[in-house]
């Protein structure tokens, strides 16, 4: 806690950090690794959670679906009690893992206590999702995590909800999105669990193999940000 305590009271710490977005990379290896542009989109979706309009899979598993993604009312309030084995939105895919919600957590643990406020904004040029050769133009965003204490939010997102699959019974697997990855470029065994994505489905489930850093995280920084209080007392400071 920031001292003296009247400058501590209220505040909140904010956590930066810098991803670069290897676009067509990953559109690449959606193409690779399916047989038609939809079942592609379709991969994209359950590795992200949403689809590309911002609707989320729980809501619409089927289909993309724009008037839910442009509706911040409906798009960000949903649960996964009603998924449980993860066939709507598997349990690795990038929002599940970031916010289980109600999910059913395979570890004991209180969802309650690593909640964020978080916001992003891109920057760089839109790769269209046909484009699978890097332009080599930088692109990527930027991130922010506002929360009470970094080392129980942001620093365990990383280190267990992103790098460790183990909490959602996934052993080795990473986020599909912001993991660190080798995927079959040497430092990692291609078929490593460590670079596979699950998607549960009937009549069994299906692995892709080979996943790759698709966000590079070039960096980042942590601030604290002081309440008003804490302002009004800085401010009288003589």
């Amino acid at each position: 806690m920031p001292q003296p305590e009247v400058l501590g009271k209220n505040g909140s710490f904010m956590v930066l950090r810098a991803y670069h977005s290897h676009v067509a990379a990953f559109n690449k290896y959606r193409k690779d690794n399916t047989d038609s542009e939809e079942e592609a989109e379709l991969l994209g979706a359950k590795m992200w959670g949403r689809w590309r309009s911002g609707a989320p899979l729980v809501l619409s598993p089927d289909h993309d679906d724009k008037a839910l993604g442009d509706d911040p009312s409906r798009n960000n309030d949903f649960g996964y009690k009603d998924d449980p084995y993860g066939k709507k939105c598997p349990f690795g895919a990038h929002i599940r893992r970031m916010n289980p919600r109600d999910s059913e957590d395979f570890i004991l643990s209180d969802v309650r206590i690593h909640r964020i406020v978080r916001r992003s904004v891109g920057f760089g040029e839109v790769v269209p999702p046909d484009v699978i050769e890097d332009d080599g133009k930088d692109r990527g965003l930027f991130f922010i995590g506002i929360n009470a204490h970094a080392m129980e939010t942001v620093e365990f997102l990383q280190s267990q909800w992103i790098n460790d699959g183990n909490f959602m019974s996934l052993g080795e697997e990473k986020d599909p999105m912001v993991g660190l990855h080798f995927g079959d470029k040497g430092g990692s065994d291609k078929d490593s669990d460590a670079d596979t994505f699950t998607v549960p489905a009937d009549p069994i489930r299906k692995r892709y193999h080979g996943i790759e850093t698709f966000n590079t995280l070039h960096g980042g920084e942590y601030f604290f940000i002081p309440s008003l209080s804490a302002l009004k007392w800085i401010s009288e400071l003589s």
